[in-house]
């Protein structure tokens, strides 16, 4: 019966309709799944959706990335597959001002993030990848005041050789900080975390380092059980996604810029703008944008007097780029001798 209808709306059909038709498979479901790139993820926790505890406000059980602080969770060997590129990453959130939790300086507590990767539980340069800067993070929300920047916490991702994943061995993967200023979680930003019925021995706190990966003996300080921190691995496929940014606009005053865009393509994860005084170099100079509207203001004064190129620039999840057309930004004029 059912191929009966199917039969009666086609020939209800133009013709050049039911030859189009006829063409395609009749169930065309599985083959589409099978052509839609979408990266593969590797954590201590499957669903990574229940990483919300801690980095996105509340009590944060002391779960800071620290100087003397590493977070180290071991995963089974990764099927590579035929994946184009591989990136570990964390989710992070909280990241303090100076003042926290008072209001009076707004500057972000600086600091690096990096992240390792080996086969064994020992870590040095080789194994190291620089994963973030905490002023590129959301901010902790004050108590008593509104803060700019404040969000939820956000996947950052560092890429790594596909070679320096194992599909055979176990990888042990390190997060910690070589901030001086992250020994506490009144001034450091907190990983997010999971809870976990498993009960096999995968995750551990470092807590004699000094700002580099713990190596030699003793790396498995301290283990962790009922809950699993943010760190994972991320295997993208190879794909042809573009990240296209429209409607690129900056407004130059006497005293700032104000600059829009959009940004289209397939999950946009960030968001930011470069600078650049001959089309070459570029350099980031604002935070990550995590979710549209994108808007952002310059003083004048944070940026060159002198011309420079702007532009914008966006990164969907499958990490892929995508760049605005550059804008020339004119001289700021001098001021007029008396």
């Amino acid at each position: 019966m059912r191929h009966f209808i199917a039969a009666l709306l086609l020939a209800a059909l133009p013709a050049a309709a039911r030859a189009q038709a006829a063409a395609q498979p009749e169930d065309k479901g599985p083959a589409f799944a099978a052509k839609s790139p979408v990266p593969a993820y590797f954590a201590p926790e499957n669903n990574l959706g229940k990483y919300y505890l801690y980095a996105d406000g509340g009590f944060h059980a002391d779960w800071y990335v620290g100087y003397n602080n590493c977070w180290i969770v071991k995963l089974p060997p990764v099927p590579m597959g035929s994946y184009a590129k591989a990136f570990i990453g964390a989710k992070l959130g909280r990241a303090k001002i100076m003042s926290w939790p008072a209001s009076w300086d707004t500057a972000p507590v600086p600091g690096k993030i990096y992240m390792a990767l080996n086969q064994a539980p020992t870590f040095n340069s080789d194994h190291t990848y620089f994963l973030a800067e905490a002023a590129d993070l959301p901010r902790e929300p004050l108590p008593n005041d509104s803060l700019d920047g404040v969000d939820s916490a956000r996947w950052l991702w560092a890429e790594v050789p596909l070679s320096r994943l194992s599909a055979e061995k176990e990888n042990y993967l390190a997060l910690w900080s070589s901030s001086r200023y992250f020994t506490a979680a009144s001034s450091s930003p907190i990983i997010a975390a999971a809870l976990s019925d498993g009960e096999e021995e995968n995750v551990w706190l470092n807590r004699s380092i000094k700002g580099n990966p713990p190596s030699g003996e003793g790396v498995l300080e301290t283990p962790i059980s009922g809950l699993k921190p943010a760190i994972a691995v991320k295997l993208v496929p190879a794909n042809e996604f573009k990240v296209f940014i429209k409607g690129f606009a900056a407004e130059v005053g006497p005293d700032d810029i104000q600059v829009s865009f959009t940004a289209i393509g397939e999950d946009i994860r960030a968001a930011w703008l470069e600078i650049s005084y001959d089309k070459f170099d570029w350099q980031r100079v604002t935070r990550y944008m995590f979710k549209a509207p994108y808007f952002w203001t310059f003083g004048r004064e944070e940026l060159s007097k002198d011309m420079f190129y702007l532009r914008a620039a966006a990164l969907d999840n499958l990490e892929n780029t995508g760049y605005s057309m550059p804008i020339t930004v004119p001289a700021a004029p001098q001021p007029k001798a008396e």
